[in-house]
């Protein structure tokens, strides 16, 4: 269904990452959008960015949109000012119905503009507050300071009740300020292969035929925490020959990461790449998935791999409860930095492989995750703020 000109929304979309999970979200959130005859108008920065935001940026603008590079990083900066005077002009340009902004930079920015008479409603998606890595010191009293401030700006929309629980006891931002909206996934595009096209995509990695093939994707940084789960892998080699992973990511942590592979003598098993434009691949090749993180909101990467029905090892941590108590048929976890934990599921997931059980983890990501469930109540929100 297409709407009509009289419902058609003109919606600014801001995003700081231009890959990964983040930028995932934004990308389908504008083509659901687009396809839902709105008009999308987007701000962005190239500074973490991708060959996907190029083409992003290229379908924004052939559709009528108009973009803006913001060019910061996620860290404060000198560059942050500038980034919010032209983020401003592109509002006055554009004149957008509504702002939604994603993750903590582009959050900051987007409420910001309060400041400067901007008065469109705002919506802001953390995608994973800071503060819920529990790391303490200045830096997450810092950005909890921020998030509580700003909280008070806008409607924000939390992806997983861990999220939205630390918004409304932590941060203590009103109830009234707060959604819960989960991530969606395309599962049209994300699906199980046949057997011949997982074994031509492992053939093409060179892992062996007998392999059992683990995977984990996700930025090479604190939150996802990838020593944890070398450390784990490490010692679940040690009964399983035939293991082996697949990591797809790259981040601050990739040397770090390629030095102890190389201490726990396992980066023979190891396939490493640092980017896939396009990711389906990744899990089509795959027999389980895992995710180490130390936090989550709700992740995408869990969300794709279910819609290819595969297994999933998951860390318990907000963001990823969530799936671990919807009844997911195939679902291990253990606590974070757990590294005994961990080893421990791996190789239960290894021996219920055996077993053949049917999974429902395909079933729950369409009737749960749809793009038109998920999505369709972002744009519900879009239009009640703007009385359509």
């Amino acid at each position: 269904m297409v709407l009509n000109w009289r419902s058609s929304m003109q919606i600014l979309l801001v995003t700081e990452p231009g890959v990964d999970g983040v930028f995932r979200h934004v990308e389908a959130l504008t083509s659901f959008l687009l396809e839902r005859g709105h008009r999308v108008h987007l701000a962005y920065s190239d500074v973490r960015g991708s060959d996907r935001l190029t083409q992003l940026v290229a379908k924004v603008s052939a559709a009528g949109g108009r973009t803006v590079n913001l060019g910061v990083s996620n860290a404060p900066g000198p560059g942050d000012l500038a980034a919010l005077l032209k983020l401003r002009r592109l509002v006055l340009e554009a004149r957008p119905d509504v702002i939604h902004a994603h993750s903590s930079k582009a959050g900051a920015l987007a409420r910001a503009l309060v400041c400067l008479r901007v008065r469109q409603p705002i919506f802001y998606t953390p995608h994973a507050y800071y503060g819920l890595s529990c790391k303490g010191g200045l830096k997450s009293l810092l950005f909890n300071f921020i998030e509580t401030v700003l909280g008070r700006v806008g409607t924000t929309v939390n992806l997983s009740e861990g999220e939205r629980s630390f918004a409304a006891n932590t941060l203590k931002i009103p109830q009234a300020r707060l959604r819960l909206i989960a991530n969606p996934v395309d599962c049209l595009r994300f699906r199980p292969a046949d057997a011949s096209r997982r074994l031509e995509i492992r053939a093409a990695l060179g892992v062996p035929e007998d392999a059992i093939l683990l995977g984990s994707v996700g930025r090479l940084a604190f939150q996802k925490d990838p020593l944890t789960l070398y450390h784990a892998f490490a010692k679940a080699c040690e009964s399983m020959p035939t293991l082996w992973l697949y990591h797809l990511g790259d981040g601050e942590l990739s040397g770090e990461c390629v030095a102890l592979a190389d201490q726990l003598g396992i980066r023979s098993r190891i396939v490493r790449q640092t980017y896939l434009s396009e990711p389906l691949s990744f899990y089509q090749a795959l027999d389980g998935m895992i995710l180490t993180s130390r936090y989550e909101g709700l992740s995408f990467a869990v969300l794709e791999a279910l819609a290819c029905d595969l297994p999933v090892i998951l860390s318990q941590v907000p963001g990823n409860n969530d799936f671990t108590d919807m009844g997911l048929s195939h679902c291990w976890s253990a606590a974070k930095e757990d590294v005994d934990g961990f080893a421990d599921v791996i190789g239960q997931w290894a021996l219920d492989r055996e077993m053949s059980r049917p999974s429902n983890h395909r079933q729950i990501a369409e009737s749960r995750f749809s793009q038109a469930a998920c999505f369709g109540a972002v744009e519900r929100e879009y239009e009640q703020k703007v009385g359509r």
